[in-house]
């Protein structure tokens, strides 16, 4: 697997840190402590253990599975990106292949006195005019992979401020479930979920941010 492989993937799991990200943060402002002081006078903040201290507590959680299969930011995105990749990829592949034909013709003929130094030195130039294409794209390709890093940062700060807004003091906590063995749930009962109503709010407002960027 490639980096930008590895970029793409961590876009589709972007949602993933999103939810730890907002559950840690909500533990911070609702359990503050001194206990575990670290640098510059920062807490580190000290986890409910007790379950009588929850009785009152407003508790809701996300599916993250269903989250970055329905969020049609992230089908577009992962969409665009692919193509893109695919493109960069099949373009460097061919490349790749022409430049190392080339390369293995020039030294055959230069070995076989086919050429002369003058047609030499030419056909060595207009090599290195298509290595340094080569590198160029290469940097397109690479390109693409901070355009991803940058983008998981930008929906990070998205979704985070729209969960922000929708909660507006629905609930103390919300939390990250996942199928896998990273959730921060490992019970939840149903009703508690709210991953309907967190996709159906960031469709919305990704739909009329297209509408409004194609005007």
């Amino acid at each position: 697997m490639n980096k930008i492989s590895i970029a793409l993937n961590a876009v589709l799991l972007i949602a993933v840190a999103v939810l730890f990200y907002l559950y840690f943060s909500l533990n911070s402002k609702l359990n503050p402590s001194t206990e575990g002081a670290t640098e510059k006078g920062k807490t580190t903040p000290k986890l409910i253990t007790d379950p009588s201290k929850l009785n009152n507590a407003k508790i809701a959680y996300i599916n993250i599975d269903s989250l970055n299969a329905k969020y049609q930011f992230i089908t577009d995105k992962s969409q665009e990106i692919n193509k893109r990749q695919m493109a960069l990829e099949n373009t460097l592949n061919s490349m790749y292949g022409k430049f190392q034909q080339e390369v293995a013709d020039l030294q055959q003929a230069a070995q076989a006195g086919l050429r002369s130094e003058a047609e030499l030195r030419k056909e060595e130039e207009r090599l290195q005019v298509k290595q340094q294409d080569i590198a160029n794209k290469e940097k397109q390709l690479q390109a693409l992979g901070e355009e991803v890093a940058n983008t998981q940062a930008n929906m990070l700060r998205s979704v985070s401020k729209f969960i922000e807004k929708y909660n507006d003091n629905k609930f103390d906590y919300i939390l990250a479930y996942t199928s896998n063995n990273i959730s921060s749930v490992l019970f939840a009962k149903s009703e508690l979920e709210i991953t309907n109503e967190i996709v159906d709010g960031l469709n919305k407002e990704y739909a009329e941010t297209k509408a409004t960027a194609k005007k």
